[in-house]
């Protein structure tokens, strides 16, 4: 079991076909007519990007193009994921990027209404909430045409000096008198539903199984562990999820110096926050009912599986 349980992308072994592993999650994604839309807000806290394409076009009247889109960008095992979120929104394509990615992207200004709609109703729980923010108010005044004015697209140029990652080279030398739109501020307003867990799970994080060194008879121990790692700024994102699983203020770690339950399984290591549970009773009790409950999809689920199987054992 421990050699199919893939973890991270990076760490997969390739020693199962690809093809045989999207066949096994189309045959379970089949079953499943669409995806809860929180699950699909949670896996695009996780997996997706907005983005404001400007870019030169002799042909326009102003001499640039500005196209908005909203992509997922995956492992091409996920296929079969992407194109049952495809079939869910109603809107985009999903297509091979390469021999190992798969992508589903979204850039139909009349397609992206359903985008936006989407992320208003659902709204993003992380930092990129304020991503959507800025790609929102440039995606109004492009549906609006005011970018075919120089006010216009000059005020898409100040939204999208602090969108994703910001202006090129070419955008800073062409517009350089251009004020910045001030990113908005984010604040973490909870976990809004349990289904957003599983699919920001499904698409940020680890089911993995250590085998380690031990004083036992055997030499040997074996030890379950589930974790997500994300950038700092998302730290209140990830003590909501833990606050979520309801972890057991008995196992909180000796390291821990607040008696504050949300500080339990949160490890910072630079720009970097670690959540992680390898407690065999909070995993036992907590995060396997939680996922049998509101299951990981995609190539994830298998890893749950075995996850599962091990847990048994």
């Amino acid at each position: 079991l421990r050699c199919t349980l893939m973890g991270f992308d990076r760490h997969y072994p390739f020693k199962i076909p690809t093809n045989q592993l999207i066949n096994r999650i189309s045959s379970t994604l089949s079953r499943q007519p669409s995806i809860h839309p929180w699950f699909i807000t949670g896996f695009a806290d996780a997996e997706s990007s907005f983005f404001v394409s400007i870019y030169r076009d002799d042909k326009s009247k102003l001499k640039w193009r500005v196209t908005p889109s909203f992509s997922i960008h995956i492992h091409i095992k996920d296929l079969a994921l992407l194109n049952l979120l495809q079939q869910t929104l109603g809107v985009g394509k999903v297509r091979k990027n390469s021999a190992k990615t798969a992508l589903f992207r979204v850039d139909n200004i009349q397609e992206m209404q359903v985008i936006i709609d989407h992320f208003s109703k659902y709204p993003l729980v992380g930092a990129k909430y304020s991503d959507f923010l800025l790609f929102k108010q440039c995606f109004e005044l492009i549906k609006n045409k005011k970018h075919l004015t120089q006010a216009g697209l000059e005020q898409i140029v100040s939204l999208r000096y602090n969108l994703n990652k910001g202006l090129s080279n070419e955008l800073n030398e062409a517009f350089p008198n251009i004020i910045p739109v001030d990113r908005p501020e984010y604040v973490f307003k909870g976990i809004p539903n349990p289904f957003w867990i599983s699919g920001f799970i499904s698409g940020d994080s680890t089911f993995c199984v250590s085998i380690e060194k031990s004083s036992n008879k055997i030499g040997k121990r074996v030890r379950l562990i589930f974790g997500t790692c994300l950038h700092i700024r998302d730290k209140a994102m990830l003590i909501g999820i833990a606050n979520y699983f309801k972890p057991l203020k008995s196992e909180l770690s000796k390291e821990t110096k607040s008696n504050d339950s949300e500080h339990q399984y949160i490890y910072d290591y630079n720009q970097s926050t670690l959540l992680q549970i390898k407690s065999y009773s909070d995993i036992a009790n907590i995060i396997i009912p939680f996922f049998n409950k509101y299951p990981v999809l995609g190539i994830k689920s298998l890893d749950f599986i075995d996850f599962k199987e091990v847990a048994n054992l």
